[in-house]
């Protein structure tokens, strides 16, 4: 460990955390010792955390008081997990129609932050998360780079789709030695240019999405380039397909550890003993529910986020699979594990030109297009593009015209896009709702 890395984890660290009100460093020291607890103290902190979240929604949270009165359950009622199923599912559209009644009344705006999920489901979500929740959520994710060799204060590179637009993450990045690189469009020059970037930077970890990782991949591997090999690969955001994997692994010389998290999910980091994943089961309560909303061992990921006060998130409904499994780790953690992740689902679309078309171009348009419901992009042929969207009364006319015109510039003048309304998304047969959808005679 060099002397930065002292600095960066015993001085900027805290000093942060006090600025900005968010215990980062506190939480990482004891999730460092709770990754050792055994199984029953694991479940007796969460019952303890449960109760504690169950009273202060019932006694602070409008939707929760209200639903405890009308099914007639008090905090009492909810002493360990397994009282869990006293209460309703809680899905997105039942957090859109009641955000306003889900605020918690005694906790202070300056006190949140509002964060919009990807919506990598085609049903983007902005929910209100307060800054202890945050800290808590960063500490887990630090705490699986850690199990990997990473220390805080590490060169690394993070390759993103979105700007970084604000003053206080360009600071954070200057701070904790992160190049951040914006790549919108996955075109040859900009491959290169991200490529050049590493060359040059040398990190000891790199951030990204599969997706991107695997075309910059390609690259590398189609055109012979040698890369300084970091000492890490942190994918995230949607599926890691093993043969994508391998190839990313090929090309850049060193393994990848994978992670998944979702808005009021606990933080899903791959172990550094086995290709399974440990949940960060301090975070929050895990259920994995069939179809039929039965206990099942692959199923719907529910969720009840144990440290989220603003804006609790109880027995919430993820729309992503995964499946869990009966072993403890050969890493010696007794925190439960997860063989597969099926969620976050996405296929490529490819345009007229040659460009590559990913989830998360799409949903950073449309997160913010409070008249859309959901959507859905369907490439028919190689340069017809079909954008399925539900609206809201508020929908125009002539924001209609304005989303055709905006994604046939970005696709390219080759393409033709049209913009279509409609009542309904149809689910897949899993119960998910797919964001991308490419006929299979259009090939990658």
């Amino acid at each position: 460990m060099s002397l930065y890395n002292l600095f960066a984890e015993n001085v900027i660290l805290p000093l942060s955390d006090v600025l900005l009100k968010r215990n980062i460093k506190g939480n990482l020291d004891f999730l460092m010792d709770s990754q050792w607890w055994s199984r029953e103290k694991i479940i007796e902190y969460q019952n303890k955390r449960l109760r504690a979240l169950i009273l202060h929604s019932y006694e602070n949270v409008p939707y929760y008081t209200n639903l405890f009165k009308r099914l007639k359950l008090t905090p009492s009622d909810f002493q360990t997990v397994k009282d869990l199923i006293k209460l309703p599912i809680l899905t997105k559209s039942e957090i859109k129609k009641n955000r306003d009644s889900l605020l918690a009344k005694n906790i202070e705006k300056k006190d949140t932050m509002q964060i919009c999920s990807s919506g990598s489901t085609g049903e983007p979500l902005c929910y209100f998360l307060d800054k202890k929740a945050y800290g808590f959520q960063m500490a887990t994710n630090l705490r699986g780079l850690y199990w990997h060799g990473f220390r805080l204060g590490d060169k690394n590179i993070k390759i993103s789709q979105n700007e970084r637009n604000t003053l206080e993450k360009r600071v954070q990045d200057f701070l904790n030695r992160t190049t951040y690189v914006f790549s919108k469009h996955l075109t040859s020059e900009n491959i290169q240019s991200t490529i050049d970037k590493i060359i040059e930077t040398k990190p000891k970890l790199i951030y990204g999405y599969p997706d991107p990782l695997k075309f910059m991949a390609d690259y590398i591997i189609r055109n012979n380039i040698s890369m300084p090999a970091p000492k890490l690969i942190n994918t995230s955001g949607n599926i890691l397909f093993p043969e994508n994997r391998k190839q990313i692994e090929t090309a850049f010389g060193t393994k990848i550890a994978d992670a998944y998290s979702c808005e009021g999910a606990p933080n899903l980091f791959q172990c550094n003993h086995s290709s399974m994943y440990h949940i960060s089961m301090e975070y929050a309560i895990t259920e994995v529910l069939n179809l039929n909303d039965t206990k099942a061992k692959y199923g719907r990921l529910i969720t009840t986020n144990l440290h989220n006060y603003a804006m609790p998130f109880i027995r919430y409904d993820t729309q992503d699979f995964i499946q869990t499994e009966d072993v403890v780790c050969g890493c010696g953690r007794e925190l439960d594990v997860v063989g597969k992740i099926s969620g976050r689902d996405s296929d490529i679309l490819k345009a007229p030109s040659g460009k590559y078309l990913i989830v998360h171009n799409f949903t950073g348009y449309f997160e913010y297009l409070d008249s859309i419901k959901q959507f859905q992009v369907r490439q028919e042929a190689i340069d017809f593009f079909r954008i399925l969207i539900m609206v809201e009364d508020n929908f125009s006319s002539s924001l209609k015209a304005e989303i055709e015109l905006y994604w046939k510039n970005y696709i390219g003048s080759e393409a033709k896009v049209i913009v279509d309304i409609v009542e309904s998304i149809p689910l897949e047969k899993s119960g998910k709702r797919r964001f991308l959808i490419r006929d299979n005679k259009i090939i990658l």
